[in-house]
Parts: structure tokens; sequence; C-alpha cells
């Protein structure tokens, strides 16, 4: 691999959990401005692989990443990473919590600061962007009335000053990140499998069909989730993770029960359990 598409722009958490993945390696990071461009830019394979966000512990899954993935682009999953999400109140390299008035992010991150925010801050104002990293790109050349929420990553890429780190209101916020590429691993150890079904038809326990076998085999499921299937109302489709590779045999004979029980299935691949 020699490029890595990101969502953008740089110094988001999706830019440090890219810098996660390569570990080093001389990879090129390309920022993205969506999902869905990054997606659609390794679909048509003018990016080899990308990495995006698909669920947070406080705010869900990332809908327009599983719509995506059921709907528009057929990627495989290679790789996830798992990263606390810490928040910082950054401002000018002179500033003091006391000056700030005017506070910039996208609005989960306000939201998910705000407790925190009232406590350390007298009055102030909030103001929405499209991310943090464009928040801290904004505030680079105000006065020190003007701070963001963003990473650490890009306070130091903006040369601004972390007036007070992790402000968070809840310390359990993590992010879960895919790597997306279009080819699929062959054989992974200490793996998990995602995947996409319908169920043939729907009628009464036709759920409880479905995860009984993996109960039966005893592969312990990770997430399920349902999301609306495009059809009639009431139609949904199900995302998901267990673990396991392919190439298990109890995997393997759960995927071909499944296979007559769905009327749509969709393996995303099987990739490697992130190590904390």
């Amino acid at each position: 691999m020699e490029r890595l598409g990101y969502l953008g722009p740089e110094g988001t958490f999706t830019n440090e959990a890219a810098i996660e993945f390569i570990s080093g390696q001389s990879i090129s990071l390309i920022p993205y401005e969506d999902i869905q461009s990054l997606m659609l830019a390794i679909a048509n394979e003018e990016e080899e692989a990308g990495i995006v966000p698909i669920e947070n512990s406080l705010e869900g899954s990332v809908n327009i990443t599983l719509d995506l993935l059921a709907h528009k682009v057929d990627l495989k999953i290679i790789a996830e990473v798992l990263m606390p999400i810490n928040h910082n109140l950054i401002g000018q390299r002179k500033a003091n919590l006391s000056q700030v008035t005017q506070v910039l992010s996208h609005p989960q991150a306000l939201a998910q600061c705000r407790d925190n925010l009232n406590k350390i801050l007298d009055k102030f104002k909030l103001i929405n962007t499209s991310s943090t990293a464009e928040a801290v790109q904004t505030i680079s050349d105000k006065d020190s009335n003007w701070a963001a929420i963003g990473s650490k990553l890009v306070a130091r890429l903006n040369k601004l000053k972390v007036l007070e780190s992790n402000i968070q209101d809840n310390e359990l916020n993590w992010t879960r990140f895919i790597v997306l590429n279009k080819k699929e691993r062959r054989k992974v150890n200490d793996a998990k499998t995602s995947l996409i079904c319908s169920p043939l038809t729907d009628r009464p326990g036709i759920l409880y069909e479905i995860l009984k076998e993996f109960a039966q085999r005893d592969i312990n499921l990770t997430k399920i989730e349902s999301r609306p299937a495009r059809k009639m109302l009431g139609d949904y489709i199900f995302f998901i993770d267990f673990e396991g590779g392919q190439h298990k045999k109890r995997v393997r004979e759960t995927l071909t029960i499944l296979d007559n029980k769905t009327s749509f299935i969709k393996i995303l691949g099987s990739y490697p359990k992130f190590k904390y």
C-alpha cells in the first residue's frame, strides 16, 4: 500500500486513526472532504485504500458508512482501528480561559463537551463547523476570544495552544474506524468478520433463527444493527460482526446456512481484531 485516503482535513480524529494504522510505514495519507467521496474513490480504484469511522461508543453508528457499504459500493474491510476520542480546548498561544467567548467545533464535539465547558468558561457562544479540524483552522488567525475543540494533532499542526486537555464529559468516548479496500484478506488469525444480510421472509422468529446459527456454533457476536432496506416500509437489513475468520469451519458452516435463510447476504470481510 502506497496511499491511504482518510476523512479530512488534516488533523481530524480519522487522520489520527490513519497515523495509528500505518504505524510509521512510508504510506502517503490523502485527505478527502467527506466519507462518500472517499469510499467511491476506492470503489472506482482511484484510491487503493481508505479509513473511515463506522461507530462511536456515545453516538452510535455512522449511518453514511453503513448505507454506502450496503447499497453503493462493493468494498472489503481489511482492518479496524479503535481510538479514544479526547477533546481539547484549543486557542491562541497567548490566550487563557478567562478570555474565551466563542467556541467552535463539530456539533457532536460541542455536545460531548457541554458540561465541562460550562465549568471552565464563563459566558460563551457555541458555533458549529463541519469538522473539528476546520474549527481549529478557522480560529488560527483570530484573537484570544476564540477557541475550538479538537485533537492535540490539529493544535500542533496549526501552531496553537491546548488551553484545557480532555474536556469531554464522558471519558468512555471511543470511535471504531475501518480500513477499506477492493480486495479481501484471505486468511487472518484472531479475526473478526462483518456481514450484511436480509431475512428471506418477514415472519415471527426469523431474526432469532439467523442468530441461533451463531449461538449453536459458539460464535460470539460483537455487534448487530438494523438499517432500512430502502424498499418497503418495515423492511430491514442487518449488520452483524462476529469473532472468527471465514477460513474457520464453524464460520463456513454458518455462512452456508445463512445463505439459505436470507434473501441477501454480503460478506464485508475478515480482518484482524484491533490490539489495544
